[in-house]
């Protein structure tokens, strides 16, 4: 099966989830006409392959961003035809708006100007461009008048049309520094036509269309800031992708709006087309034909407070916060500002190092806890629970580990599943995993006893079963992960603050094959 559907690169939202194997475990774990759930559902991967595969769905996320995405991911009403009618207005009016700003002469020729590299100080030092007809980016240098004419037309102009000014939460992590705003993240020149092009989408627009027009639009928001680097091994204007944070680096690169709109345009009609094709009669399951009779429903609640009947649920899949990898609402605010969305701060569970915020490692665990007693709740005994998460942090992965034992969930299946793309993190450092562990439970009617050893007797367990594991063979970061999981749950096992990477990094070698070996057996290779 393909991989990367194209229903799910519609928008940039963070954390998605292989559709094949989501596939997979809901084939698995549920029958149709079932009612499954994601309590953390973010751009909705899973709850599309369930309701694709004629399951009820529930799709809850307290972020309002991926609620407004998970409904243009699931509805099945809007109309591209006519959509891409009202694009064609929205075009005729946007386009002579974006070429006033991006236009520039060329041996006395114009052209439209389709990036442009510039300093932390925002002056332009290169542009690329394409002549009518041509394929390939043309560079040229900005020579001193040019940088002048440039920086002057964009300080004369007024932006008459509304943007967002919601301030930033101060996070050094994330490098939102205090009196920054989202507007302070884009030029003036991309400022100016994204905020024209959000007043033409709604002037020419409504419903559903408008709706995935916005998918379109916010998606293209950090491809046109200031957040854009380039990746200098490749070239001085060799683009870069925003992945988080409001950075911005020595220079950066300004895309042309227009150009680079109708790129994730056409990505969000393909998206939609491939999502509709399955209704339609024309898509890939036309071998398999179902008989749809099911219903979604998104719903923005506290993922502590579901307002989900008791035992109602076949089955549940999460993807639980990261802990503080990624501080969600704070770095979604670039698009639930220019939606005029406004998230529930209080209630989200996250460890940010925003000091404004009082999320730490102990709210968090206390949250998680609270949250996955829900998931008990809602779920009907004897059913299944499945959840993914990749962190080695001895404060982050006890505190999802810890909520599934004491809320009652066994152990069923402990596999690997690997994700869409790796963290900078993941990549950079060896000594860290690979992918997301994939773990399966089963509600028990009861919930039994656990164990709640001291910090000193946990480490001494760890550190003596992976020294037994070692005696008989090297053993990378991830295969020991995976054991040592499988015994916590198995053993019931509470952990205290007991970080596994640190463990391995003080008693263990890592040799150069990215393998864990003894102290001995290394000397004696």
């Amino acid at each position: 099966m393909k991989q990367k559907r194209d229903r799910y690169e519609m928008h940039k939202y963070w954390g998605k989830k292989p559709s094949s194997d989501l596939g997979a475990l809901i084939r698995k774990y549920s029958n149709e006409g079932d009612t499954v759930l994601d309590p953390f559902s973010g751009y909705g991967v899973f709850c599309c392959e369930a309701f694709l595969l004629n399951r009820n769905v529930i799709s809850n996320d307290l972020n309002p961003v991926a609620n407004f995405l998970n409904e243009q991911l699931l509805n099945k009403d809007v109309d591209l035809d006519l959509l891409k009618q009202q694009w064609g207005s929205i075009r005729e009016e946007f386009k002579p708006f974006v070429e006033k700003w991006f236009e520039w002469k060329v041996n006395n020729k114009a052209v439209q100007l389709s990036s442009i590299l510039r300093d932390k100080n925002d002056v332009p030092l290169k542009a690329k461009y394409k002549v009518n007809g041509g394929r390939k980016a043309l560079e040229i240098e900005l020579n001193g008048d040019d940088v002048n004419k440039y920086i002057e037309y964009e300080a004369s102009q007024t932006i008459e049309d509304w943007y967002p000014v919601t301030k930033l939460i101060v996070n050094s992590r994330i490098s939102a520094k205090k009196g920054m705003d989202v507007s302070h993240v884009f030029t003036k020149r991309t400022l100016s036509c994204h905020a024209r092009l959000l007043s033409l989408i709604e002037k020419h627009s409504s419903g559903k269309e408008q709706n995935l027009l916005k998918v379109a639009f916010t998606a293209n928001l950090a491809n046109c800031s200031r957040l854009v680097p380039p990746i200098k091994s490749r070239g001085d204007m060799a683009p870069g992708a925003w992945m988080t944070g409001f950075y911005t680096g020595e220079t950066y690169l300004e895309n042309n709006v227009l150009q680079y709109f109708e790129n994730r345009l056409v990505k969000a009609i393909k998206g939609k087309s491939d999502y509709l094709s399955y209704f339609g009669g024309s898509g890939e399951l036309d071998l398999y034909p179902i008989n749809y009779s099911n219903e979604f429903k998104i719903i923005n609640q506290d993922a502590k407070n579901l307002n989900i009947g008791d035992e109602t649920i076949d089955y549940i899949f999460t993807d639980p916060p990261y802990g503080d990898a990624v501080p969600y609402f704070e770095q979604s605010i670039i698009w639930n500002s220019w939606l005029s969305l406004v998230p529930d701060y209080d209630n989200e569970i996250v460890i940010t190092d925003s000091k404004e915020r009082e999320k730490n490692h102990s709210v968090y665990e206390h949250d998680i806890n609270e949250a996955f007693s829900e998931i008990r709740r809602v779920l009907k005994t004897g059913k299944m629970f499945s959840l993914t998460y990749h962190s080695l942090s001895g404060l982050e992965w006890k505190a999802i580990t810890n909520a599934c034992i004491k809320n009652g969930f066994d152990l069923v299946s402990f596999e690997w599943l690997v994700q869409k793309s790796f963290t900078p993190r993941q990549i950079n450092r060896a000594k860290t995993i690979k992918g997301d562990v994939l773990v399966t439970f089963k509600k028990s009617n009861t919930i039994k006893k656990y164990r709640s050893d001291s910090n000193d007797e946990t480490i001494t367990l760890f550190s003596r079963n992976i020294e037994q594991w070692l005696e008989n063979e090297l053993l990378d970061t991830n295969e020991i992960f995976l054991r040592i999981m499988k015994m916590v749950f198995s053993e019931r096992i509470l952990i205290g603050n007991v970080d596994l990477l640190k463990i391995l990094v003080q008693q263990f070698i890592l040799t150069n094959d990215n393998k864990w070996a003894l102290h001995d057996e290394l000397k004696v290779c």
